[in-house]
C-alpha cells in the first residue's frame, strides 16, 4: 500500500531560464542572491549550463540548455522561463518515486538513485523532484 510522502520544507527551486549570465547579473544587483557556483555539463550534442546559489535553507538552481534539447527544453517552449520544478531531499529517490507512480504521479525524467521529476497530474501545474539527500556537512 502506497505511503503519502510527507514533504516539511522545499529546499529547491527549479528555474529554467534563456540566459543564466543575465539572470545572475539581474538577481545579484536586484536582490543580492550569490554567490552562484556554475557548471557546465553535457556531452556530444547536448550542452547544459547550471547555476546554484542558497537563499537560507533552500537552494535556487537555474538551468539553461546551452546546445541540443534536454528534458527542460519542452517546458521553455511551451511555457517560456520561469518556475519549473520544486525540490525535496529524500532518504531513497527511487523508493518515494515508485510510491508517487503507484498514487498516480507520473516519473518524467530521472537518474536512478539520484533525483526523478514527477508530474502530479492533477491541479496545480508545478513538477515536483525529489532528490537524493545530501550526506550529512562534516566539519
Amino acid at each position: 500500500m502506497a505511503k503519502k510522502l510527507e514533504l516539511k520544507t522545499v529546499d529547491q527551486i527549479g528555474i529554467v531560464v534563456k540566459d543564466i549570465d543575465k539572470v545572475i547579473e539581474s538577481w545579484s544587483s536586484l536582490f543580492g542572491i550569490g554567490p552562484w557556483t556554475i557548471r557546465d555539463l553535457g556531452s556530444g550534442s547536448v550542452k547544459v549550463r547550471l547555476a546554484f546559489a542558497n537563499l537560507g535553507p533552500v537552494e535556487i538552481e537555474l538551468i539553461q540548455c546551452v546546445e541540443g534539447r534536454i528534458f527542460h527544453s519542452d517546458f521553455l517552449d511551451k511555457h517560456g522561463e520561469g518556475l519549473h520544478h520544486l525540490g525535496f531531499h529524500v532518504d531513497d529517490v527511487d523508493a518515494e518515486a515508485a510510491n508517487l507512480v503507484e498514487q498516480g504521479c507520473e516519473v518524467l525524467s530521472s537518474g536512478p538513485g539520484g533525483y526523478a521529476y514527477m508530474g502530479t497530474n492533477g491541479p496545480g501545474g508545478v513538477i515536483f523532484e525529489v532528490i537524493r539527500r545530501p550526506p550529512p556537512a562534516t566539519g
